[in-house]
């Protein structure tokens, strides 16, 4: 899909999500393509969230919590990166 600025990639995410219908996903991947955090949109207010990298963890949120995890999990993933890919599945 495109690249983002790591600290606009968090922002670009979230619109991109309000717009996505149910049972697609975003996921964000560094330049290399070896670390990857994958947003599934279960429905209207929950969310599966896959870590994939230097950890390997899997989250089910809600609406109000993803914001709080998205940013800790693009910090914690992609430490050195400033570019971030973004594509949507």
């Amino acid at each position: 899909m495109a690249r983002f600025n790591k600290a606009s990639t968090l922002n670009r995410v979230l619109l991109l999500l309000e717009k996505l219908p149910s049972g697609k996903a975003i996921e964000i991947l560094c330049h290399k393509r070896n670390r990857m955090v994958k947003i599934l949109k279960k429905n209207e207010d929950y969310f599966l969230i896959t870590e994939r990298g230097f950890w390997e963890e899997d989250f089910e949120v809600e609406k109000k919590e993803l914001r709080k995890l998205l940013k800790k999990l693009i910090k914690r993933e992609f430490p050195r990166s400033h570019k971030l890919w973004v594509f949507q599945r």
